[in-house]
């Protein structure tokens, strides 16, 4: 009586993976940014977020730079769109203060009176 041949063993065991890139510090740096540039209008929650997305670039930029992480490019992203988003907001606070007490119907009607 015949035998069927052996089954084959199991594979042979996968290499280990290197430790993951903690890429988190530059993605959460860009989205800040980005997000700090069309809120600058908000002055008071801009230049907090721009602040924050600020930290996160520059402590993204550091893991890229030490090789925890592969995305230094987007750290860099985050710190330029955090830059500009506080840069809107300083700004913004700058109008809101020079134009506190401009009257834009008073404007209008001297407008109008001096037309007349």
């Amino acid at each position: 009586m015949a035998y069927p041949p052996p089954a084959y063993g199991p594979p042979p065991g996968q290499q280990p993976y290197g430790a993951a890139p903690q890429n988190g510090f530059g993605l959460t740096s860009m989205i800040l940014g980005i997000i700090s540039i069309p809120i600058s209008c908000c002055w008071y929650i801009s230049g907090v977020v721009g602040i924050i997305g600020l930290i996160f670039g520059f402590l993204g930029k550091k893991k890229a730079d030490a090789g925890l992480a592969n995305n230094r490019g987007i750290a860099i992203a985050g710190i330029v769109t955090s830059v500009v988003g506080l840069a809107l907001a300083i700004l913004f606070m700058i109008l809101a203060v020079a134009l506190r007490d401009f009257d834009v119907q008073e404007w209008v009607r001297q407008q109008q009176e001096q037309a007349a």
